[in-house]
């Protein structure tokens, strides 16, 4: 399930003045898509099993909510992903301070630089010296930095949907001249 379903959600709850914290909209949404997957393919499959087969609803039910739980985790963490990489490429220093200041996380400073002070700074052609980008960053640290930078990608996205706005109106502004 995409992040935008739970758009409506997010601002009818932000209408009431009510903040919710970005962890605890993070497993809402987790809770909301594996809860829908799992229940729509169980009742699909419980349906199906008690017309076509002999067996009854209750095991292609069990079988169904199995499958959609599974694949709705699958899918939920690939979304996550994508969009804490993402995150990672096109706004590196935003995510590098959310992973500093929220999770407490220590990055090198090669990683956090702009590209054009990386080629400057570096008289050797060690890939060390010259520094990395932050998604090469979490991809080097395996499933525990990328499973941090998700966290911090959830505890920025509200800055980053905000410059993404400012981006959009500066390109609408762009059109109207």
């Amino acid at each position: 399930m995409s992040d935008k379903n739970f758009d409506g959600l997010t601002s009818l709850i932000a209408f009431t003045g009510f903040s919710m914290p970005a962890r605890a909209r993070f497993v809402a949404q987790f809770i909301g898509s594996t809860l829908f997957s799992s229940i729509t393919c169980g009742l699909v499959a419980g349906q199906t099993g008690a017309m076509m087969l002999s067996c009854g609803p209750l095991i292609p039910f069990m079988t169904g909510s199995w499958f959609g739980y599974t694949v709705s985790c699958v899918g939920f963490w690939k979304q996550s992903k994508k969009k804490a990489l993402t995150y990672a490429r096109r706004y590196p220093k935003v995510l590098a301070h959310s992973l500093e200041t929220d999770l407490n996380m220590q990055i090198p400073k090669n990683v956090t630089m702009d590209d054009d002070q990386k080629t400057e700074g570096s008289s050797s052609s060690s890939s060390e010296l010259r520094g990395k980008s932050l998604e090469e960053w979490i991809h080097e640290g395996g499933t525990k930095r990328l499973s941090f930078a998700i966290l911090a990608a959830q505890s920025c996205e509200e800055d980053i949907a905000e410059m993404q706005k400012n981006e959009r109106q500066k390109l609408i502004h762009g059109y109207s001249n």
